[in-house]
């Protein structure tokens, strides 16, 4: 087996196993196949990984699955892959843009004519996602697969750490299904009381999340954050542009590897030139050369440009998979009530004791959040931003309902209609 290509070196888990024996094969079990057998191999499609994507071209990474029970012998090298598309199947039935491949999907792959295609994605065991920017309400998959979402601020100033964005960052990480860790990045650059006011902030936000200040320019702090960071697991980095996430991925590549700049770090990459044949890109994993690339910030009010254009998966020298997103520009939330509320916790106490169990908490007697307002024991503005959150998310449920309702009855509706064509065909 080749040992970078070690299934479970990018983050393959048993329970991906049985939704690819599912999809692929309907559950047939399969024997490591001798070389010369007569039985085609490449007719069962195979687990990948999205590394990353530009539009409707993917990069794949194909483990090396060879002598694995229940995997059949294949064709498809291990190695990356780049210039890789969905096949027509896939584009023709896919109800919404957020059930096509994201960095840390688990898809199937197969030859079509000596090009690899994406034929599905297997079922996600946590999705970051938020509400799409502009007027049509649908959702936006950040990242797939995720074990732990990294939550970026920066403490150099400016707008780079909000409370109000906490709170609403807190929400969509928690609706991925996976664990959240807060990290306060550029901590070089900030007093000791700031920090410790960032710090007090997010345990008063979120008394049960981890948080860490660090900062990836001068290393201060990652071995604190390495604590929360296994090997083999897939980390996702949510935050601003400027806060400095690129700057995290690079400085925890380089940790622990004796490099003297996170510039130099070692990064997931195409095995070769971006678009060669299938068999040349097959190759190893990793390679010394330029690391997530970092922006520069503006001087005045410390915001960051948009240097990271679409998101990327690398595998770090340690063993850990790390997710590098662009910057949001507006973190509209997905997902349900109940997430609001566990990032309101001293709220979601109060509203057990008001009086009707359909309170609105703006008006109602006997309502026991705004009675502990008016004693001045809640915050106005956590209140106020617990308010438009609930409400926010109220809404987004309302125009999701309908909006699954009609695109399932599209998508069937064109389904039946390629079943007619088919059968005409014949």
């Amino acid at each position: 087996m080749n040992v970078d290509f070690i299934p479970e070196s990018w983050g393959w888990k048993q329970e991906f196993f049985s939704a690819w024996n599912a999809a692929a094969v309907n559950g047939k079990e399969f024997s490591a196949q001798e070389e010369g057998s007569e039985s085609e191999p490449d007719s069962v499609p195979m687990p990948a990984r999205v590394t990353g994507r530009e539009f409707h071209q993917y990069e794949v990474v194909c483990p090396d699955f060879s002598g694995r029970p229940g995997f059949p012998r294949t064709r498809i090298a291990p190695g990356i892959y780049g210039d890789v598309r969905v096949n027509g199947r896939f584009d023709y039935t896919a109800a919404s843009r957020a059930e096509y491949p994201v960095p840390g999907d688990w898809v199937l792959v197969e030859q079509e004519s000596g090009t690899l295609r994406i034929s599905a994605v297997l079922s996600r065991c946590s999705a970051l996602s938020r509400t799409a920017a502009g007027p049509k309400t649908e959702e936006q998959v950040l990242a797939a697969n995720l074990d732990m979402v990294c939550l970026v601020f920066a403490l150099d100033g400016g707008r780079n750490f909000l409370e109000r964005l906490l709170e609403r960052a807190l929400v969509t990480a928690r609706n991925s299904g996976a664990s959240v860790c807060v990290v306060l990045n550029k901590a070089d650059l900030a007093p000791e009381e700031e920090k410790e006011y960032a710090l007090a902030a997010v345990s008063y936000a979120a008394p049960d999340v981890p948080s860490v200040c660090v900062s990836a320019k001068t290393g201060e702090g990652m071995e604190g954050l390495m604590q929360f960071l296994s090997p083999g697991d897939t980390i996702g980095v949510l935050g601003k542009s400027g806060v400095g996430k690129s700057a995290l991925v690079n400085a925890l590549a380089a940790y622990g590897t004796g490099k003297s700049s996170p510039c130099a770090a070692q990064r997931t990459e195409l095995c070769a030139a971006y678009g060669t044949d299938t068999e040349e890109t097959a190759g190893t994993a990793e390679s010394t050369g330029p690391a997530a690339k970092e922006g520069h910030i503006r001087e005045a009010d410390h915001r960051g440009r948009h240097t990271t254009t679409s998101s990327r998966l690398y595998r770090l020298p340690s063993g850990i998979l790390m997710i590098d997103s662009p910057g949001i520009r507006e973190l509209k939330i997905w997902g349900s009530t109940d997430s609001v509320d566990d990032g309101f916790p001293e709220i979601a106490e109060l509203t057990g004791r008001c009086r009707f169990s359909d309170c609105s908490h703006t008006g109602e007697p006997g309502c026991a959040v705004l009675e502990a307002l008016n004693a001045g024991q809640l915050d106005e503005a956590r209140y106020r931003a617990w308010l438009d959150l609930q409400r926010e998310q109220q809404w987004m449920e309302r125009r999701t309902n309908e909006q699954a309702r009609r695109a399932d009855k599209e998508k069937w509706k064109r389904i039946s209609k390629f079943q007619k064509e088919l059968k005409r065909s014949r």
